[in-house]
């Protein structure tokens, strides 16, 4: 779905209220510098989701999201972030279903963006956008769990549990 469609406006985002995703993501994709993503991302990770909640308008800007972090040929740990938390969300099974009509885009645009990250894991330099990457991996291989606990896992909370074992 282009981002010019006017179905943007009459999607609900994280809060269950109608939230035109489109408006940062063209932002986005218009970035010139990665310094330039932040007023975007910030948007997107505020009204994608709330409190473990999404919405159509979450599921329809996850193809967007991985067209323009491919096409940047960016690592940034927002896109991977994004992709997690609301694929995580999706299959949490509290959350509207994802449309018949959806699922070849969506899906479809997991599979490349996985693709991409294999192809380019080892350039990935920042910590939490290589972790992000490794629950992606396990998500979309039908490892939920593992991907959730990979995600929450930051490098304090490894420690803590490493002291475990």
């Amino acid at each position: 779905m282009e981002l010019n469609d006017k179905i943007w406006d009459q999607l609900d985002g994280g809060y269950k209220i109608p939230y035109n995703a489109s408006i940062s993501l063209q932002i986005l994709k218009k970035a010139d510098r990665s310094n330039e993503f932040k007023v975007p991302f910030d948007d997107l990770w505020e009204n994608l989701h709330h409190q473990g909640d999404v919405g159509l308008a979450s599921y329809l800007a996850i193809p967007q999201i991985i067209s323009i972090c491919i096409d940047k040929h960016s690592l940034d740990w927002n896109f991977i972030g994004l992709c997690v938390l609301i694929e995580n969300c999706r299959i949490a099974g509290n959350n509207p279903e994802l449309p018949p009509e959806f699922e070849s885009d969506y899906f479809g645009s997991l599979a490349k963006f996985e693709n991409y990250l294999l192809l380019n894991l080892k350039q990935i330099q920042d910590h939490t956008a290589f972790r992000l990457a490794l629950a992606l991996f396990a998500i979309l291989n039908d490892q939920s769990g593992l991907g959730k606990a990979i995600e929450i896992l930051d490098d304090d909370e490894i420690a803590e549990f490493l002291k475990k074992y």
